[in-house]
């Protein structure tokens, strides 16, 4: 509880009810997440046009695939620790504007190689969207609902990427390629000018940069209008103020991310490889396979239904199973991707499979993006999420490359899907080891506030026993907490 004339961050954010103000949040950051999603998927369901319209091999359009994974793997390090300096609010609103300017920029484009040099530029803006937007929902949502509100706002990638394959469905067969590039510049463009207008920023980056009371103030009031906050009330932070530069890189690995860090990252290569590789060849190997370009628009936006089936699922189960439904949804996405482009599947068959491979892929990715906004502390909660997101990336590059390399060397279509089927199996390795880490460090599966320790063994440099010292103090503190 607060002091008189004074208030504890996690008091107000987490005594929170919900409003009509929590339900437009949750609206307008959803469209945050749709805008991002339709331009992740935007170029592989016009990918075939594109190189109908350059004359080009579909090898030689690997690195426009590329790029924009190799922007967002930049993107996501440099904005998710410029979120954490200049404001969640703020970098959100200048990666949905360069993603616009880039992207209707790619309807000029002359060759495929302007075209790639555009598409890394749009990388840079979508790999800052997400660690950004998560941090943001994670800190002004309580911590009751706060997984629930991070799978439900996670969705809209989901909804995003199921747009593309709709929309080439509708337009692409009688007005081509440019009509997908206008609406995946206009709808972050919309989007970002309702964010700058209606969105709050984070009450606790606000609290904790310190130079900007009022601000903070006057956004817990209209959190908190049950609370007595006036102009003189102290607004507290219970942890220290963040590090800047390679000292929050540090904290990465720090106190209990020493083994959870390398988990997750493994695990967000895995889970982008399997992703990526769905939005980038799934409508190309679906026509290489004899599937027009209506039939393979739909049947790529089928990826996506099953993914936003397993989020109406995880709003149910998160909260209460935690860890759990990332191991099962890797596992079971295991043979249903190395089966999406197997010949001499019935219709029916084929579409279930689709829809289940995206129900286990991107249900895996909301579950994990849900990990990164609560393992991580305020301090580093950009900084962790967008370094995660950058590693994941390497998955991401991963796919565009070793599809191009597999279809070069003649491979034949129903086997391509292998190779992110082989890696999705490492991460469900990975989940499990991250399932017994998290059962030991917070008793059960439900995730948690992880510690970074502040003491000198917080570097991997510092001698073993100063590490042990370290974590034995966590532990009686844990434990005199729960006796409490």
């Amino acid at each position: 509880m607060g002091h008189e004339g004074s208030f504890d961050i996690n008091e107000i954010v987490d005594g929170q009810k919900l409003r009509f103000a929590s339900v437009v949040f949750l609206v307008i950051t959803g469209l945050v997440l749709v805008s991002d999603g339709f331009d992740l998927a935007a170029v592989g369901v016009i990918a075939p046009a594109l190189c109908k319209y350059w004359q080009i091999p579909t090898v030689q359009l690997v690195p426009a695939l590329s790029a924009s994974i190799v922007g967002m793997m930049m993107g996501g390090a440099l904005l998710g620790a410029l979120g954490d300096e200049f404001g969640r609010k703020r970098l959100i609103i200048v990666a949905l504007a360069l993603i616009s300017t880039t992207t209707l920029a790619a309807m000029m484009a002359r060759s495929a190689s302007e075209f790639t040099a555009l598409r890394f530029v749009t990388g840079l803006g979508l790999g800052g969207v997400v660690p950004n937007t998560v941090a943001l929902i994670a800190e002004l949502n309580p911590r009751r609902s706060r997984g629930r509100m991070l799978v439900a706002v996670a969705t809209g990638v989901i909804v995003g990427t199921s747009l593309p394959g709709l929309a080439v469905a509708m337009l692409a067969p009688q007005s081509g390629w440019r009509p997908i590039l206008l609406v995946g510049g206009m709808l972050p463009l919309a989007v970002a000018a309702l964010a700058a207008r209606v969105l709050p920023e984070s009450v606790k980056y606000l609290v904790e940069r310190g130079d900007r009371e009022a601000e903070a103030r006057s956004i817990a009031r209209r959190m908190r209008p049950d609370l007595e906050i006036t102009d003189d009330t102290r607004i507290t932070v219970p942890r220290a103020a963040p590090d800047a530069g390679a000292a929050k890189l540090r904290r990465l690995f720090g106190g209990d991310f020493a083994l959870v860090t390398p988990l997750l990252w493994i695990t967000q290569v895995a889970i982008q490889m399997a992703g990526f590789f769905a939005l980038t060849w799934l409508p190309t190997l679906l026509q290489a396979g004899g599937a027009s370009a209506a039939q393979a628009g739909i049947n790529t936006s089928l990826f996506a239904v099953g993914g936003f089936c397993s989020a109406l699922v995880l709003l149910f189960i998160m909260d209460r199973f935690g860890v759990l439904p990332l191991i099962f949804t890797l596992l079971a996405g295991v043979p249903l991707v190395a089966t999406m482009t197997l010949p001499g599947l019935p219709a029916i068959m084929h579409a279930v499979v689709i829809a289940g491979a995206g129900f286990c892929v991107q249900g895996a990715q909301l579950v994990l993006t849900v990990l990164l906004g609560i393992f991580y502390p305020t301090a580093l909660r950009s900084s962790g999420t967008g370094a995660t997101l950058s590693v994941g990336r390497l998955g991401s590059l991963a796919a565009p490359v070793s599809g191009g390399f597999l279809l070069g060397m003649k491979v034949q279509v129903a086997y391509v899907p292998l190779a992110p089927a082989l890696l999705l199996g490492v991460g469900a390795v990975a989940s499990i080891i991250l399932a017994v880490v998290c059962r030991r460090k917070l008793d059960g599966f439900r995730p948690a506030e992880l510690d970074v320790c502040d003491q000198r063994a917080k570097s991997y440099k510092e001698p073993l026993m100063s590490r042990a010292m370290c974590s034995l103090q966590t532990a009686v503190a844990r434990s005199l907490e729960r006796k409490r």
